[in-house]
C-alpha cells in the first residue's frame, strides 16, 4: 500500500533500493581497493626504510606514522561537531499561526524528535540500548522491504 502510494508521487522503491545496493557494493569494493593500495604502499615504504636504516628501524617508523595517523583519525571521529540553534522553532510557530499547516509542523517536529531520541540513544545509550535500537531498525526495514 504504501508502496502504490509512493508511486502515485513518483517514487519508485524498488528501484531507489536497488541503486542504493550498487553504490554500496560499490562503496565497498572502492574501500577494499584503497586499503589494498595503502598496504602495498607501507610494504614499499617499509623496504625502502629497512634498505637504507635497517629492519627494527624501519619498523619503529612506520608503526610510529602508524600510530600518529590512527590518533588524529581517533580525534576527529570523536571531536564534539559545533552546535547551532535550529530554526525549527521558528516555523513551528509560524504552523501553529496557519491550521493548514499545522498538522505538517506537527508531524515534522514528531519526526525531528523521534530522530533526536534514536541519536540520543546511539550517542550516549548503554550496548543494551544501542544492540535494541538497532534490532528494531533491522526489523522495521527487513518488514519494509518485504512488504514492497
Amino acid at each position: 500500500m504504501v508502496a502504490t502510494l509512493l508511486r502515485l508521487i513518483g517514487i519508485d522503491v524498488k528501484r531507489l533500493a536497488r541503486e542504493t545496493a550498487i553504490t554500496i557494493v560499490f562503496a565497498v569494493l572502492g574501500a577494499f581497493a584503497a586499503m589494498l593500495a595503502l598496504t602495498f604502499s607501507f610494504v614499499a615504504l617499509y623496504l625502502w626504510l629497512e634498505l637504507k636504516l635497517g629492519a627494527i628501524t624501519a619498523l619503529g617508523i612506520l608503526g610510529g606514522a602508524s600510530a600518529l595517523l590512527a590518533g588524529i583519525f581517533f580525534a576527529v571521529a570523536f571531536l564534539p561537531a559545533s552546535r547551532k540553534p535550529r530554526a525549527r522553532a521558528d516555523g513551528a510557530l509560524r504552523a501553529a499561526a496557519d491550521p493548514e499547516q499545522a498538522s505538517t509542523a506537527t508531524v515534522a517536529q514528531a519526526a525531528d524528535e523521534a530522530v533526536n531520541g534514536a541519536a540520543d540513544i546511539i550517542r550516549n545509550g548503554s550496548r543494551q540500548q544501542i544492540a535494541g535500537t538497532v534490532a528494531v531498525a533491522a526489523l522495521i526495514g527487513w518488514v519494509l522491504g518485504r512488504r514492497f
